[in-house]
């Protein structure tokens, strides 16, 4: 059914830009993003953090959402061949990516948020992505922690002021060096958060959506949990301040985020009506 449903807007774009071409009075760009919209296309306004390691060298990952959350990479960290384009490897004992804290990447309190990571690793485990848990007194954070428990699988937390931790744990173990599509949503209008693999979801939670989660101004982590550090390769990981709908999941986890908020190398947002535009 998604395929027919995907053939289908598919010819409606095309439709649309044929009528776009064909007269003057209107404009093909406006016409076809009307469409476009409709099949659940990623609002590049809802990515509040992306960072894509496509760099290739340096200290530096680069926020692409255009929100300068560029973030720093410390320790053992080497740069290779990832899903998308190039990604960052973590050796597990010192390596992690830090991410000062901006009001892009705390989100406000009742806001839904999506966290978005491809993984590719074997043994050793802490967050994938995490906002806020420098130590143990910490009572605000949100984190994806991979093999806490050492069963190689991934846990989306969320604390609130009472210290009080919601989890939803996923059913698949993914230490098998394979890649793997890591999502964890809060969804505030449902009050639900759930972990998602490789396009399914695998846990359901409900949470207190006016509790404050990720309203803490810490730091963001990519790939240290408090004293222990994540060993694998990381790439394409992005947070959105909305809860991303399946479809919008199953395009960033065939595609990657590049390709499916359609952004330009330069670092900056655009559609792909934009870039029909220009040609």
């Amino acid at each position: 059914m998604k395929n027919l449903i995907r053939i289908g807007i598919a010819v409606l774009i095309a439709f649309c830009w044929i009528i776009g071409t064909s007269s003057a009075a209107i404009n093909p760009v406006s016409v076809c993003w009307v469409i476009g919209t409709s099949n659940g296309a990623i609002d590049p306004d809802n990515i509040m953090g992306m960072w894509l390691f496509n760099e290739g060298s340096g200290n530096t990952a680069k926020d692409s959402s255009g929100n300068k959350n560029d973030g720093k990479i410390n320790g053992g960290v080497k740069w290779v061949d990832g899903k998308f384009g190039k990604a960052l490897e973590f050796n597990g004992s010192d390596g992690w990516v830090e991410v000062s804290h901006s009001n892009t990447v705390g989100f406000k309190k009742g806001v839904s948020f999506t966290i978005t990571v491809h993984f590719k690793g074997t043994k050793v485990g802490g967050s994938l992505v995490g906002k806020n848990y420098e130590d143990t007194s910490q009572a605000l954070p949100w984190y994806l922690l991979w093999n806490g428990g050492g069963d190689n699988k991934v846990t989306l937390y969320l604390r609130n002021s009472a210290s009080t931790s919601f989890r939803a744990d996923s059913t698949s173990e993914i230490g098998d060096d394979e890649w793997h599509f890591v999502v964890g949503r809060a969804d505030a209008s449902s009050g639900k958060a759930s972990i998602w693999i490789d396009g399914e979801m695998e846990a359901e939670v409900d949470f207190d959506k006016n509790d404050g989660y990720g309203t803490s101004d810490g730091v963001l982590h990519i790939a240290r949990h408090f004293d222990r550090y994540t060993a694998g390769i990381i790439d394409d990981v992005a947070l959105f301040n909305v809860a991303l709908s399946e479809d919008d999941m199953e395009a960033l986890m065939n595609n990657g985020v590049e390709e499916a908020a359609a952004v330009e190398p330069a670092n900056k947002l655009t559609t792909k009506w934009a870039k029909i535009k220009r040609q």
